[in-house]
């Protein structure tokens, strides 16, 4: 079994072969967008969190992880102080969860590819 895990380039460059995986990989690429126009010197911080670059690796792990850090920030330093604040926690969270639909849709399709 392949390895469940891409980088953003990865990503970028993936193209479905067929009808079965255009409809499995029918996703909202903002989120890759997105990512890529926050780039600063091919840097990038998945979930507003982990700092990464074009050709890290992105894991269902990673996602949890960047979750984890979210809970502990928010016992540590309490909710948003601002509206702008809480916009942007918000943001960052939306695209977390798009990014996750993305990588399981992604990793089903390179599984069935197997």
């Amino acid at each position: 079994m392949k390895e469940n895990t891409v980088t953003l380039t990865e990503l970028i460059l993936f193209k479905p072969e067929n009808e079965r995986e255009k409809q499995i990989y029918n996703i909202n690429k903002d989120v890759i967008v997105d990512m890529m126009k926050k780039l600063n010197d091919n840097i990038y911080y998945l979930g507003g969190q982990i700092k990464m670059t074009f050709d890290d690796k992105i894991d269902l792990n990673l996602i949890n992880k960047v979750r984890e850090i979210e809970k502990i920030n928010l016992i540590k330093y309490g909710g948003p102080c601002n509206a702008f604040e809480a916009i942007s926690i918000n943001h960052h969270k939306k695209m977390l969860e798009e990014t996750e639909n993305i990588l399981k849709k992604y990793f089903e399709i390179m599984n069935l590819r197997e």
